[in-house]
């Protein structure tokens, strides 16, 4: 009998083609579960991603979906339940970013947020509670962020739409709870993702004003989420539901 954490069960999880999803991804992999990966306009990440877990003999799979449509979602479950036989775990790591002042940002970067980090998630927690409530089991990890728990300046769009997942998390928890379900949220602060870290690179000065804010002085790692989020699925953590775990490094301790 496997020992692995997650032997055998099966994975969907959306934003699995690069940074914090494809780590969890790989560590889910690495933990025995069979996936199903999401990926948006990174096909050449995302089949990296499904190869990596396919090399620790998992059944991995995916499927590059346009999430600006957020109705499009509902096919991505489908598509991944039919992959893999079933769903018991789904991680919604799916979105995007608009950073800058409230006055410079447009209807259109309005549009496309709600759908992808926000509406998308609704609908795709919809879909796998669906599948989720007649086999009276199940977990539903959102990654949501500090910016959804804090506030920060030039931040506001990205920050509310992460906001409605942290309090997605909490109503889903009290509704799917009694039903076998458990619903969390991970809330990564600064993490040294490859596309934030080009960001931060390319502005030494301000990643030091970034480090200087964060009491332990240093970035997460995607690997860092991925340990976290491995753990808030699995089975000996059978009961934490509806909490908003804060990996910030401190930030938000103050």
């Amino acid at each position: 009998m496997s020992t692995k954490l997650l032997s055998e069960k099966r994975v969907i999880i959306t934003g699995a083609s690069t940074g914090i999803g494809a780590a969890i991804a790989q560590e889910y992999a690495k933990a025995g579960a069979h996936l199903w990966g999401a990926g948006g306009s990174d096909p050449q990440g995302l089949q990296s991603t499904i190869d990596a877990c396919n090399s620790f003999g998992v059944n991995a799979g995916g499927k590059c979906y346009d999430l600006s449509k957020a109705q499009r979602t509902s096919q991505l479950i489908r598509d991944g339940a039919d992959f893999l036989g079933g769903l018991d775990i789904l991680v919604i790591c799916a979105g995007t970013r608009a950073f800058k002042p409230i006055v410079e940002i447009t209807d259109d970067e309005v549009d496309l947020l709600f759908e992808v980090n926000a509406k998308a998630a609704y609908i795709a927690a919809r879909e796998a509670a669906k599948m989720m409530i007649p086999q009276k089991s199940g977990s539903i990890l959102m990654i949501g962020s500090s910016a959804g728990h804090r506030g920060r300046a030039d931040t506001s769009l990205y920050s509310v739409t992460k906001s409605v997942l942290h309090h997605l998390t909490k109503c889903l928890a009290l509704e799917l709870g009694p039903l076998g379900i458990r619903v969390n949220c991970l809330a990564p602060g600064l993490v040294a993702s490859p596309r934030v870290k080009a960001r931060l690179d390319a502005k030494p000065e301000y990643l030091q004003s970034r480090l200087e804010g964060i009491p332990l002085h240093q970035l997460g790692t995607v690997e860092n989420m991925a340990a976290t989020a491995l753990f808030m699925v699995s089975p000996g953590n059978e009961f934490m539901n509806g909490s908003i775990v804060l990996s910030d490094g401190g930030v938000t301790a103050g």
